[in-house]
């Protein structure tokens, strides 16, 4: 008898949790970043993951975030979409002033993970109003909508050739030693449909 009343509370616990209603994501905007840059063949690019990394690769569709309020003022987190089971933030992970923009997979915990010296930050982005053209870019390039920018340290965004024409993207604040084969960029906000 205990037994058949054990199953009927367990029971009904899950009928009751199966049927209960999924909060609406209505409400939450998704958005692709987008390439605004001087040099045509980055222009117009959508920024995709590859592996963890983040730049313009031809192999895979744009990478999709929404934004969370981090706990500084006027920054937010860049959380993936579609959501999944383990949490996934765009991140800046890095040393010495030159920071790579990342795809981190449980985001709270990977600085416990890193090296020595090695940081990975994703709560300090924020979304700023476009200034104008990218130095030097075509007026094309302009942009009108949201950047992205990094209030963890000043400095600019830019982007490093790779191989079969791929692209990837860093915050530099300057004063690291780098090779001089980079790109600046300015990253845009730009709202998406979805992915299911």
């Amino acid at each position: 008898m205990r037994l058949s009343t054990g199953l009927l509370s367990l029971g009904t616990l899950a009928s009751s949790i199966v049927g209960s209603p999924v909060s609406s994501r209505d409400d939450l905007t998704v958005y692709q970043l987008k390439l605004v840059s001087a040099t045509s063949s980055l222009n117009g690019q959508y920024l995709s993951s590859n592996a963890s990394t983040i730049g313009v690769f031809r192999t895979s569709g744009p990478v999709q975030v929404y934004t969370v309020p981090s706990a500084k003022q006027d920054t937010v987190e860049l959380h993936t979409y579609p959501i999944g089971i383990v949490d996934h933030a765009l991140g800046l992970v890095g040393a010495g002033g030159l920071l790579q923009l990342t795809d981190v997979a449980n985001p709270a915990r990977a600085n416990e993970t890193l090296p020595a010296g090695t940081t990975c930050d994703y709560k300090s982005f924020s979304l700023e109003e476009a200034r104008g053209p990218v130095t030097s870019a075509p007026a094309a390039a302009a942009g009108k909508g949201t950047r992205l920018g990094y209030q963890g340290a000043k400095g600019s965004w830019i982007a490093f050739p790779g191989a079969k024409s791929s692209w990837k993207v860093n915050f530099y604040n300057g004063q690291a030693i780098v090779p001089q084969d980079y790109m600046h960029v300015d990253i845009e906000l730009e709202e998406a449909t979805p992915d299911a």
